[in-house]
């Protein structure tokens, strides 16, 4: 109880979420190195990933699978007054059960945003909650950032792509290295399917023939429309990152 106050009352930590099924988790060696790499970052100390793995069995016991498990890495002792100088962090990890992975195509709305540290999956979420807010009362599902450069970041809890026909395009501009994102672009190139990074503005939006997210619970989704940009559906595309995830299996744990 005492760590749950912790984690409740200071809004100072990281975390990652992993779909774990029956096969295992996707991407957990991914995972492993995001919570030690953030860890590095926000509390000066890395994570073991053994100490990671054993919470998780313990805390997935007697819950049906797959199931959403979030780890919340965090540091006991933590006030404004003592921020630097803090012990090793540890990790809280609690089990949500999933009940369907097939999110209808989503319509969003872009908005010039910028996350704090994006690189880093940090708790800071009550931004990211606001903008979405915001889109949906405007109509729309879902949030599009873009920077002040004018360039394509991120969604509010998913990295983008774009499919132009011949290869998959990913915008280049800060932004959270997604664990599913990473586990595409590997399956990709392992098919020899085409994919790089470049600068993405809305300007170049309508050039693409669809557009998809990315997000390591619910997997690749496809984007109905970004402001009045529409996109029709593309089994192509479909069918392509489909066989790019089956090209990365499950690891066990």
């Amino acid at each position: 109880m005492r760590d749950i106050e912790t984690i409740a009352f200071v809004n100072y930590g990281h975390y990652t979420s992993i779909l774990v099924s029956q096969d295992g988790a996707r991407g957990l060696t991914a995972h492993l190195e995001r919570l030690d790499r953030d860890a590095r970052v926000v509390f000066g100390h890395g994570i073991d990933g053994e100490l990671v793995r054993g919470r998780m069995r313990e805390a997935l016991r007697g819950h049906e699978l797959p199931a959403n498990v979030r780890v919340t890495a965090f540091a006991r002792g933590v006030t404004p007054g003592k921020v630097a100088g803090l012990e090793p962090p540890d990790v809280a990890v609690t089990v949500r059960p999933v009940r369907s992975r097939q999110a209808p195509a989503a319509r969003v709305r872009s908005a010039v945003y910028s996350r704090y540290l994006p690189e880093v999956k940090h708790t800071g979420t009550f931004s990211l909650f606001h903008q979405v807010r915001l889109a949906q009362e405007a109509g729309y599902d879902d949030v599009l950032f873009v920077g002040a450069d004018g360039r394509v970041s991120e969604g509010s809890f998913w990295n983008i792509a774009f499919h132009e026909g011949t290869k998959v395009v990913w915008p280049d501009a800060p932004a959270l290295p997604g664990v599913e994102m990473t586990l595409l672009r590997a399956g990709l190139r392992a098919l020899g399917i085409p994919e790089e990074r470049r600068a993405v503005t809305l300007a170049d939006i309508p050039g693409f023939r669809s557009a998809f997210r990315t997000n390591a619970i619910t997997g690749p989704v496809a984007i109905a429309s970004i402001d009045d940009v529409t996109y029709a559906p593309d089994p192509e595309c479909a069918a392509l990152l489909e066989a790019a995830q089956r090209a990365v299996p499950s690891e066990a744990f």
